[in-house]
């Protein structure tokens, strides 16, 4: 089960400040040196494997700045920001989400989706998932974006990976993270809300194998979250483009004989071929959280509404 948010204490849904831990040696999750070694090669022209992202270290570092604006925000008499959670149904993904927040996942009855998500007040929607939100977001107005979403496009912007005029691929379909991608990476740059004003294709689980392996392969950025593991394979990435795995799947281990955790991209094979890959667990996981918090913030902080 995965400890809470660092520089947070999430038990009983308050944010409060607990004592950071250790150092790193990742810059925002991206070693200093790859910031100028994109698309994954060294200035010797030999190729090396993809460099890998880690969301973990890159959440830490978003996680101290949160945890700044925290401090300045009840340093003015300000009330700590609140975290409350509903869960709907028993989705396994959602689950693993929840608990990243929490430690334990609260499950409710059955209920509309959409009807929760409506009924909370969309200034406090802080997953982003209100059809004001939503609607505000494909508007490129100023919203609470959903967390993962919000947490492929820093990782982007952190990473120094190019969208402008580039081609991009978001292999995943969703209301709440496919779609809500690809508006962030389509959109113009100087809107309200600035966009990556790169050319996105979206595919999704019932696109077939070899249509997809044609759009992935002029892609220069993948992002997949399509819920199918090894969907994108080595075959149908381009040399040099950079792989965005938001995938979630549980699968059995015939090594361990247990259950392992694995995102939509064959992983091994597809990083001797990639720029930058995220890996998973451990990778948008670990940022959706973070980005879950600042959301918090923003919320508490009326910055949006």
């Amino acid at each position: 089960m995965a400890a809470p948010a660092r520089g947070f204490s999430l038990l009983g849904g308050s944010l409060s400040r607990v004592p950071a831990q250790g150092g790193s040696a990742v810059l925002s999750g991206v070693p200093v040196a790859a910031r100028r070694v994109f698309r994954g090669f060294r200035s010797s022209g030999v190729r090396h494997d993809a460099i890998v992202i880690s969301g973990t270290e890159m959440a830490k570092q978003v996680q101290k700045e949160i945890q700044r604006g925290v401090e300045s925000w009840i340093s003015l008499g300000n009330r700590r920001p609140y975290l409350s959670i509903i869960l709907v149904g028993d989705d396994p993904a959602s689950h693993t989400y929840v608990r990243k927040k929490i430690r334990a996942a609260s499950a409710v009855d059955h209920v509309d989706e959409r009807a929760v998500c409506n009924g909370i007040a969309p200034e406090k929607d802080v997953d982003g998932f209100h059809i004001i939100n939503i609607g505000r977001l494909c508007l490129d107005q100023h919203s609470l974006i959903p967390a993962t979403a919000s947490a492929v496009w820093e990782i982007i912007k952190r990473t120094g990976i190019e969208t402008f005029g580039k081609n991009v691929v978001v292999a995943g379909r969703s209301k709440n993270v496919g779609m809500p991608i690809a508006m962030l990476l389509h959109t113009d740059g100087e809107h309200e809300r600035p966009g990556g004003d790169a050319t996105v294709t979206i595919a999704h689980r019932y696109t077939p194998k070899e249509q997809l392996k044609i759009h992935t392969q002029l892609a220069d950025v993948i992002i997949v979250a399509a819920g199918i593991p090894k969907l994108i394979t080595c075959d149908m990435v381009r040399e040099g483009a950079a792989v965005i795995d938001v995938g979630i799947n549980y699968v059995h281990d015939p090594v361990t004989g247990k259950t392992k955790l694995v995102g939509d991209v064959d992983f091994e094979a597809v990083k001797k071929k990639a720029s930058f890959i995220t890996p998973v667990p451990g990778g948008v996981g670990p940022m959706t959280v973070a980005m879950l918090l600042k959301n918090t913030l923003l919320a508490a902080k009326k910055l949006i509404y």
